[in-house]
Protein backbone atom coordinates (compact mmCIF):
# COMPACT_ATOMS: atom_id res chain seq x y z
CA UNK A 1 0.00 0.00 0.00
CA UNK A 2 1.44 3.33 -1.06
CA UNK A 3 -0.15 6.35 0.66
CA UNK A 4 0.84 9.83 -0.50
CA UNK A 5 -0.53 13.17 0.70
CA UNK A 6 -0.77 15.93 -1.88
CA UNK A 7 -0.45 19.27 -0.07
CA UNK A 8 -2.55 21.13 -2.63
CA UNK A 9 -4.73 19.74 -5.39
CA UNK A 10 -4.45 21.50 -8.75
CA UNK A 11 -6.42 21.79 -11.96
CA UNK A 12 -5.01 18.45 -13.14
CA UNK A 13 -6.89 16.83 -10.24
CA UNK A 14 -10.39 18.11 -11.17
CA UNK A 15 -11.59 14.86 -12.79
CA UNK A 16 -10.30 12.83 -9.83
CA UNK A 17 -11.79 15.14 -7.19
CA UNK A 18 -15.29 15.52 -8.69
CA UNK A 19 -16.48 11.94 -7.91
CA UNK A 20 -15.23 12.22 -4.31
CA UNK A 21 -17.08 15.52 -3.86
CA UNK A 22 -20.28 13.92 -5.19
CA UNK A 23 -19.91 10.93 -2.85
CA UNK A 24 -19.16 13.18 0.14
CA UNK A 25 -22.17 15.39 -0.49
CA UNK A 26 -24.45 12.38 -0.96
CA UNK A 27 -23.22 10.79 2.27
CA UNK A 28 -23.95 13.91 4.33
CA UNK A 29 -27.30 14.52 2.65
CA UNK A 30 -28.26 10.81 2.89
CA UNK A 31 -28.84 10.63 -0.85
CA UNK A 32 -27.53 8.61 -3.75
CA UNK A 33 -24.46 10.22 -5.34
CA UNK A 34 -25.22 12.43 -8.28
CA UNK A 35 -23.07 12.84 -11.35
CA UNK A 36 -19.62 14.26 -10.63
CA UNK A 37 -19.62 18.03 -11.14
CA UNK A 38 -16.25 18.90 -12.63
CA UNK A 39 -17.15 22.59 -12.93
CA UNK A 40 -17.70 22.76 -9.17
CA UNK A 41 -14.53 20.76 -8.48
CA UNK A 42 -12.60 23.24 -10.65
CA UNK A 43 -14.18 26.22 -8.85
CA UNK A 44 -13.23 24.73 -5.48
CA UNK A 45 -9.65 24.08 -6.58
CA UNK A 46 -9.43 27.62 -7.99
CA UNK A 47 -10.89 29.20 -4.84
CA UNK A 48 -8.65 31.91 -3.40
CA UNK A 49 -9.59 31.22 0.23
CA UNK A 50 -9.91 27.46 0.53
CA UNK A 51 -7.03 25.02 0.26
CA UNK A 52 -7.53 21.38 -0.69
CA UNK A 53 -5.14 18.62 0.29
CA UNK A 54 -5.55 15.23 -1.30
CA UNK A 55 -4.68 11.66 -0.42
CA UNK A 56 -3.61 9.07 -2.95
CA UNK A 57 -3.62 5.38 -2.24
CA UNK A 58 -1.64 3.39 -4.80
CA UNK A 59 -1.86 6.36 -7.19
CA UNK A 60 -5.63 6.81 -6.90
CA UNK A 61 -7.16 9.92 -5.26
CA UNK A 62 -9.19 8.50 -2.36
CA UNK A 63 -9.59 11.42 0.03
CA UNK A 64 -9.48 15.16 0.44
CA UNK A 65 -9.45 17.86 3.10
CA UNK A 66 -10.78 21.39 2.53
CA UNK A 67 -9.26 23.85 4.98
CA UNK A 68 -8.61 27.53 5.60
CA UNK A 69 -5.88 29.64 7.17
CA UNK A 70 -7.71 32.19 9.33
CA UNK A 71 -6.98 34.96 11.79
CA UNK A 72 -7.58 33.88 15.38
CA UNK A 73 -8.56 36.98 17.36
CA UNK A 74 -8.13 35.56 20.87
CA UNK A 75 -4.47 34.61 20.46
CA UNK A 76 -3.69 37.31 17.89
CA UNK A 77 -2.20 34.58 15.69
CA UNK A 78 -3.46 32.33 12.88
CA UNK A 79 -5.50 29.13 13.06
CA UNK A 80 -6.46 26.35 10.71
CA UNK A 81 -10.12 25.58 10.09
CA UNK A 82 -10.80 22.16 8.60
CA UNK A 83 -14.12 22.40 6.83
CA UNK A 84 -14.45 19.04 5.08
CA UNK A 85 -12.56 15.76 5.29
CA UNK A 86 -13.62 12.75 3.25
CA UNK A 87 -12.16 9.34 2.52
CA UNK A 88 -13.66 6.86 0.07
CA UNK A 89 -15.48 4.28 2.24
CA UNK A 90 -13.63 1.43 0.49
CA UNK A 91 -10.33 2.93 1.67
CA UNK A 92 -11.18 3.71 5.28
CA UNK A 93 -9.18 2.07 8.05
CA UNK A 94 -5.91 2.43 6.13
CA UNK A 95 -4.63 5.61 7.79
CA UNK A 96 -5.77 8.01 5.06
CA UNK A 97 -7.70 10.42 7.31
CA UNK A 98 -4.96 10.36 9.94
CA UNK A 99 -2.32 11.13 7.30
CA UNK A 100 -4.39 14.06 6.00
CA UNK A 101 -4.77 15.45 9.51
CA UNK A 102 -1.07 15.01 10.24
CA UNK A 103 -0.24 16.87 7.02
CA UNK A 104 -2.52 19.75 8.01
CA UNK A 105 -0.93 19.94 11.46
CA UNK A 106 2.57 20.00 9.91
CA UNK A 107 1.44 22.71 7.49
CA UNK A 108 -0.05 24.66 10.39
CA UNK A 109 3.23 24.48 12.27
CA UNK A 110 4.98 26.19 9.35
CA UNK A 111 2.28 28.90 9.28
CA UNK A 112 2.34 29.45 13.05
CA UNK A 113 -1.21 28.21 13.65
CA UNK A 114 -2.27 28.21 17.27
CA UNK A 115 -4.55 25.24 16.52
CA UNK A 116 -6.44 23.28 13.88
CA UNK A 117 -10.16 23.13 14.56
CA UNK A 118 -13.07 21.37 12.94
CA UNK A 119 -16.67 20.38 13.44
CA UNK A 120 -18.29 17.08 12.57
CA UNK A 121 -21.93 16.04 12.39
CA UNK A 122 -23.36 13.89 15.17
CA UNK A 123 -22.84 10.21 14.43
CA UNK A 124 -19.77 10.83 12.25
CA UNK A 125 -18.08 7.47 11.59
CA UNK A 126 -14.64 9.04 12.11
CA UNK A 127 -15.41 10.23 15.65
CA UNK A 128 -13.32 7.45 17.22
CA UNK A 129 -10.30 8.54 15.16
CA UNK A 130 -10.83 12.19 16.08
CA UNK A 131 -11.19 11.31 19.77
CA UNK A 132 -7.87 9.45 19.55
CA UNK A 133 -5.98 12.21 17.71
CA UNK A 134 -7.46 15.37 19.16
CA UNK A 135 -9.15 16.72 22.25
CA UNK A 136 -12.73 17.88 22.15
CA UNK A 137 -13.12 21.63 22.08
CA UNK A 138 -15.15 23.27 24.83
CA UNK A 139 -17.55 24.89 22.35
CA UNK A 140 -20.94 23.98 21.03
CA UNK A 141 -21.63 24.25 17.36
CA UNK A 142 -24.80 25.83 16.00
CA UNK A 143 -26.21 26.51 12.58
CA UNK A 144 -28.71 28.99 11.19
CA UNK A 145 -30.11 27.48 8.04
CA UNK A 146 -30.47 30.02 5.28
CA UNK A 147 -31.34 27.62 2.45
CA UNK A 148 -33.87 25.31 4.06
CA UNK A 149 -33.84 22.93 1.07
CA UNK A 150 -30.47 21.59 2.23
CA UNK A 151 -30.88 19.07 5.04
CA UNK A 152 -27.91 17.31 6.60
Amino acid sequence: MSLRILPRLGVDDVARLAPLLAAYSAALLHEEPGAPDEAYARALIDDHVAEIAGAELDGRLVGFAVYYDLPEAISRRRAGQLDDLYVDPACRGRGVAQALLERLVAHGETLGWVHLRWMVPEGNPAAALYDRLAERAPWRNYVIRIDRSVHW
